[in-house]
């Protein structure tokens, strides 16, 4: 029989009412550091961008609310989480996210409130330069991936890496490896590594969880980690001015070196992904995901609604495997968009009258620091000009040859590629709404309320973890890394050093505060429902965003666990730094091996586990 659709259970909508109303009484009780204020300064930012006389008209009587500092402020990302949690439905969730924000901001005039909150939470971002180069570059990607799944490339893709990947295991940790090879950009990894990797995580029954998993949790820590990314860039451009302001005596590049190995939350994860996967052991939502794929070859459950289409789905025809089809214009991709970072750092440096020269490893980290922020304009700038062009050149090679090769005709050329754009039209909706909901968390202040949650009255030595804990909320509810570190850096350091930190004696409290930021960020930048890049893991991977969502959250909190205790709360009380690189490799495979179980096993072993995890967890 048939079970009713999730919105029609009664028992559904109690439980949804009662976490609501719990969560909130709660946040209406917790003590904040200081009085709440009005938060008419960033709606009039916001009014201020817009030039339409009835908006305008509409502005002038919206109701202004107090916000900044105000537990009503998370309501909107709060809103979104359970709604998904609970009835599995991106769209319902945001949505009724947007509206709910949209009424906090401008008041409860329902004319008002839909003209205004759509025009600027939903139409001027979703028109920004950023938002239109990202879109256009994620429909150029796919495109180019159905065109190498007609020509047999893909095929060709696989067959290749089998010769390597010979079994599940073999084929995550490959997948985890080639995650690490693209480390320059998030963006770029996540969506070449999901939408290549599919056939070949089909082709050992892997889930589309456990695909998006490996895409996720190897994309922003590797960028974040690498000494030479569009991450590392922004990280260094923050550093750098709080580390001139302290008088360190380290510029921002020295000080993100020194942290390295106190990255503990990246480094974690990392070592959690191949851990995991080579021990072939799962728990919690992902072990039963693992079970449905290698038991009934379902890669994706059948309730699953998917945003991109299925590139197992992409059939090759009567064209034979040919891996120069696939990868001849992967290469391109990778290459031509370091290049072009390169090139557009190098020519905004000139912009501002910089000269730069790249015989030296502080040349490139200059170039890539300027693609990221403009020094001649004083902002931020984004690299996406530069991936945009190294898509369309790649997928033009992707074009050529199987035409040259006589393989296809080139009106099936054309129609692969342009499919692309006819099926990503729910992709592009999620991913406006996601920034929509960045904007509305702006305007609302919630990032200031989370800050006013941590107060100053904390012993030194707890500084990391809360910084760290603070982070990794901030950035799971707001959906964006970038704007957690670009807002706590600057206020959380200042805090450091008024506390003691920068004593010889303590000023390794200095350098986890600030990698706590850091790797706080990171966790919601790969975990949360409403992050860009958690949605671009799932669309590429070809896998229901709730799904992965929810399976990924368990491996993430557990990596939050260890790292939190073994290395921000016990390096910051004296803990040798190394020791973190013994307990925490130990404490993980205790969890894999007490936890998980392989997915070749008996399904009703899985199922008692199961079972076991939820009593515990009650």
């Amino acid at each position: 029989m048939n079970e009713s659709p999730t919105w029609l259970r009664p028992k559904r909508w109690l439980a949804f009412f009662l976490t609501l109303l719990g969560v909130c009484s709660f946040l209406a009780i917790v003590p904040v550091s200081h009085e709440s204020v009005e938060a008419a300064s960033s709606i009039q930012a916001v009014a201020a961008k817009s030039n339409s006389s009835f908006i305008d008209y509409l502005r002038e009587g919206a109701r202004e609310v107090q916000v900044t500092g105000h537990w009503t402020s998370l309501l909107p990302p709060l809103l979104a989480i359970v709604i998904a949690a609970f009835f599995r439905t991106m769209v319902g969730a945001l949505v009724s996210a947007f509206a709910v924000g949209s009424f906090l901001s401008y008041g409860l005039n329902p004319l008002a409130t839909a003209v205004l909150g759509v025009n600027d939470f939903l139409i001027r971002p979703a028109l920004s330069q950023f938002s239109i180069l990202i879109i256009v570059f994620l429909v150029a990607l796919v495109g180019m991936v159905h065109v190498m799944a007609k020509s047999g490339g893909l095929d060709g893709l696989v067959k290749l890496m089998d010769r390597f990947a010979k079994g599940r295991r073999r084929a995550k940790i490959s997948i985890g490896l080639s995650g690490l090879f693209i480390f320059f950009d998030d963006y770029s990894n996540s969506v070449v590594l999901g939408t290549t990797m599919q056939k070949l995580s089909d082709r050992w029954k892997i889930s589309r969880e456990k695909l998006a998993y490996l895409v996720d949790s190897t994309t922003a820590p590797v960028a974040g980690l690498a000494l030479l990314s569009t991450w590392v860039a922004f990280e260094i451009y923050l550093l750098g001015d709080v580390a001139a302001e302290h008088g360190v005596g380290l510029s921002g590049y020295g000080l993100l070196v020194e942290m390295l190995p106190l990255r503990f939350y990246c480094i974690g994860t990392l070592i959690f992904v191949f851990m995991n996967s080579a021990s072939g052991r799962d728990f919690g939502p992902m072990l039963n995901a693992e079970r449905r794929a290698f038991h009934e070859g379902k890669v994706i459950d059948d309730s699953h609604q998917l945003l991109a289409p299925k590139v197992e789905g992409l059939s090759s025809g009567e064209a034979k495997p040919r891996w120069v089809n696939a990868m001849l214009p992967i290469c391109i991709l990778l290459v031509w968009i370091v290049v072009g970072i390169v090139i557009l750092g190098q020519n905004r440096l000139a912009s501002a009258g910089i000269a730069n020269a790249l015989s030296s490893l502080d040349g490139w980290r200059a170039a890539f620091g300027a693609a990221v922020y403009d020094p001649s304009k004083g902002s931020d700038a984004g690299v996406m000009p530069a991936m945009l062009t190294a898509a369309l050149l790649a997928g033009a090679v992707a074009v050529i040859l199987p035409l040259s090769q006589g393989v296809l005709k080139a009106r099936d050329v054309l129609r692969s590629y342009s499919r692309a754009l006819s099926t990503m039209w729910m992709a592009i909706f999620i991913l406006a709404m996601a920034w929509a909901m960045r904007e509305i968390c702006d305007n609302l202040g919630t990032a200031d309320y989370l800050i006013a949650m941590l107060g100053s009255s904390i012993p030194l030595w707890t500084l990391p973890l809360l910084t760290f804990l603070v982070a990794a909320v901030m950035s799971f509810a707001t959906g964006t890394s970038w704007g957690t570190m670009g807002i706590l850096i600057p206020i959380m350091m200042p805090l450091a050093a008024q506390m003691g930190a920068l004593e010889p004696e303590s000023f390794i409290i200095y350098l986890l505060t600030a990698a706590a930021v850091l790797d706080g960020a990171i966790f919601g930048d790969h975990c949360s429902p409403i992050s860009d890049t958690t949605v671009l893991s799932s669309i590429s991977s070809g896998c229901d965003h709730i799904a992965h969502v929810n399976t990924q959250l368990y491996y993430a909190l557990a990596t939050v666990t260890l790292s939190g205790g073994f290395g921000y709360l016990s390096v910051a009380h004296g803990m040798p730094v190394w020791l973190f690189y013994v307990l925490y490799p130990a404490a993980a495979f205790a969890v894999l091996r007490t936890f998980g179980r392989k997915a070749t096993a008996q399904r009703e072993e899985s199922e008692e586990l199961a079972n076991s995890m939820v009593s515990t967890l009650r």
